[in-house]
């Protein structure tokens, strides 16, 4: 079953329009991960992940991970492959793919292997070298236990770090940390019924503005998945829209896209 997965994910539908405002939320939890997303056009998804006996393994919790179900193939082979095959992009028209990792194991040990597993792609991947950024087919960004002084001491990486509010004030290379994710009910109250409160939607309006001066993108995670909702993060130009439902969002980007 692996194996077809990913053969399908590799050979995903032609002619997908990329959405490139489009996260996929925990992924791995689609009933096809990667390939819903991929055909759904969507330009960014998430896996979290833990180390176990030397490999990389997909799953939120340590007691739902299986040893078939790992980063190499259930994300890293089967996107490579895609691109590969399609001219050194994930989609035709050369739209920018970001892949989320979110750390849920032990920090540095869980990095050091990942950073084994994203070399082999080295030529396809945004990465820094000698201190300068170079465009690749597809971004990673790292989440959740982020070994963050390591990876700031690095010269030479592969990888990025998914920022929080705080970085807004510390104001960290955009080279480091291009996003900006928050947990949206840590900062909002609104859930996406009604209307937003004057105060919240200025708030809004300051978190994107700033990220964006700094040349951040901005995410939340656990926002209302409502059409209210996401036509207010659409509006004020949040950069990810984060949701669990991938048919649902397509179909409300591609209508803003009419």
């Amino acid at each position: 079953m692996l194996v077809s997965t990913i053969t399908l994910t590799t050979y995903a539908e032609k002619n997908v329009i990329p959405l490139k405002r489009a996260h996929s939320h925990n992924d791995y939890l689609r009933p096809q991960p990667l390939l819903d997303a991929l055909n759904n056009g969507f330009c960014s998804v998430e896996a979290d992940i833990h180390i176990v006996n030397g490999d990389l393994l997909v799953a939120h919790d340590l007691d739902k991970c299986k040893p078939e179900k790992n980063l190499a193939n259930m994300y890293l082979k089967p996107i490579f492959e895609r691109v590969q095959k399609n001219n050194g992009h994930v989609y035709e028209d050369s739209s920018e793919f970001w892949l989320l990792i979110d750390i849920k194991s032990e920090p540095e040990s869980t990095y050091t292997l990942l950073k084994e597993q994203l070399l082999p792609y080295k030529k396809f991947l945004t990465r820094i070298e000698n201190g300068k950024k170079v465009d690749g087919a597809v971004t990673v960004v790292i989440s959740g236990a982020v070994p963050r002084e390591t990876i700031e001491k690095e010269k030479d990486r592969y990888a990025f770090i998914d920022g929080r509010l705080e970085d807004l004030d510390t104001n960290p290379s955009p080279n480091l940390v291009p996003w900006i994710s928050n947990s949206w009910f840590s900062i909002f109250t609104w859930i996406g019924k009604g209307d937003m409160s004057p105060q919240e939607l200025n708030k809004l309006k300051e978190i994107v503005s700033k990220s964006h001066e700094q040349g951040r993108k901005v995410r939340f995670w656990g926002a209302p998945q409502t059409l209210e909702c996401w036509e207010v993060l659409y509006n004020e130009g949040v950069d990810f829209l984060n949701t669990d439902f991938p048919k649902r969002l397509s179909e409300f980007l591609l209508n803003k896209m009419k």
